[in-house]
């Protein structure tokens, strides 16, 4: 893959020195689905390892100089927010994953970089620069990236109010109004998003309209590739092999009480480990299988480590106005309890290949 094919050269001339909003736009509209690979040199929370020419899909004629000159334009753009530097106990986003949308119009002009992040590492973060109490950019650049948003249950659209609501939803199973963990101020632990789904949407979004602000309601992602780390080869065989009865909550119900899956999965394009979980609407026990049982409580112990498992996310991301994109399969994520009765999130599941139009 020869330079001119990722980034052109008279482009890269153009931006020497560039301090203006409207060049960093230039190289994002120029190179929307080989920057953020170009970006993603430098070291990953995801990666084991810097990745070579050969990862990157570079040969060996692309110049050192400029994939540094990118990364260093990625570094000083003001399309990208950058967050101070993390503490131990926080997530740190890869290079070209946080973003800065400071009007409508440029931030979906920005899609393809979104979408391009979003399927290299599976987590991207947005600050809005304009207003959008109703969330309906988020709605709006999941659809621009060729996706297509689900619907929360059969009472609920594809827009998620996640905050105190005692009253709770309808629920179409019962008639009556149930409260969903998302709509109380309990922790809710380790999960991925749908997991009782026959096909559980791949991907999430949140929009945070007002985060906890007297220290509760702490969000925690988990790779998978992290857990998996952790696990024994015995459990992981199992895992990927065994399928567990997981009850459908009321406040989801869209017809079937039960499903039947496995929690573990491998993507066949990628190899990438995939996760299904949430341990609240799995049966105790598990299952009739004892190896099945002991494999989930292997995972449920590794779990239980809040110490040592997950990161937190930055006060510099987990703010008001920024919307979160995440791979719903490559990550488990969790809350800790809300202290603050306001913290307001809106949330959106979606499904497709993001940057994929049809």
């Amino acid at each position: 893959m020869s330079l001119p094919s990722q980034v052109p050269r008279s482009c890269l001339q153009r931006l020497a020195g560039y301090t203006s909003r409207s060049y960093a736009l230039t190289v994002l509209r120029s190179a929307p689905k080989c920057l953020p690979r170009l970006l993603h040199v430098s070291h990953s929370p995801l990666r084991s390892s810097v990745p070579s020419r050969e990862q990157l899909g570079l040969d060996s004629s692309f110049p050192t100089q400029e994939i540094a000159f990118l990364q260093n334009l990625v570094r000083k753009s003001p399309l990208f927010l950058h967050a101070s530097r993390n503490k131990a106990e926080e997530f740190r986003f890869p290079l070209g994953t946080t973003f800065k949308a400071p009007s409508r119009e440029i931030g979906l002009d920005m899609k393809d970089a979104f979408a391009q992040a979003l399927k290299e590492y599976g987590i991207v973060a947005v600050e809005l620069g304009f207003s959008d109490p109703k969330s309906q950019f988020m709605l709006e650049v999941v659809e621009a990236m060729g996706c297509s948003p689900d619907t929360h249950s059969s009472t609920q659209g594809a827009l998620w109010d996640v905050t105190y609501r005692p009253r709770g939803v309808i629920s179409q199973k019962t008639g009556r109004n149930v409260v969903s963990i998302s709509h109380s101020l309990g922790e809710f632990a380790w999960h991925t998003d749908g997991c009782f789904e026959v096909n559980p949407q791949r991907y999430f979004g949140l929009h945070i309209l007002h985060p906890d602000k007297l220290g509760g309601g702490i969000f925690r992602v988990l790779a998978v590739d992290d857990l998996v780390n952790l696990l024994s080869p015995a459990s992981i065989e199992t895992l990927l092999n065994y399928e567990f009865e997981l009850q459908v909550p009321p406040e989801f119900y869209k017809g079937a009480a039960t499903t039947r899956h496995k929690l573990l999965s491998v993507e066949p394009n990628t190899g990438r480990y995939l996760v299904r979980f949430r341990r609240d609407i799995l049966a105790d026990p598990p299952s009739d299988d004892p190896a099945a049982n002991a494999a989930v409580a292997e995972l449920n112990a590794i779990l239980d480590k809040r110490d040592t498992v997950g990161k937190s996310f930055s006060e510099d991301v987990f703010k008001e106005n920024v919307i979160l994109l995440m791979d719903n399969a490559r990550f488990l994520h969790c809350r800790t309890e809300i202290k603050d009765p306001r913290r307001f999130l809106r949330r959106i599941r979606f499904n497709g290949t993001p940057g994929v139009r049809n």
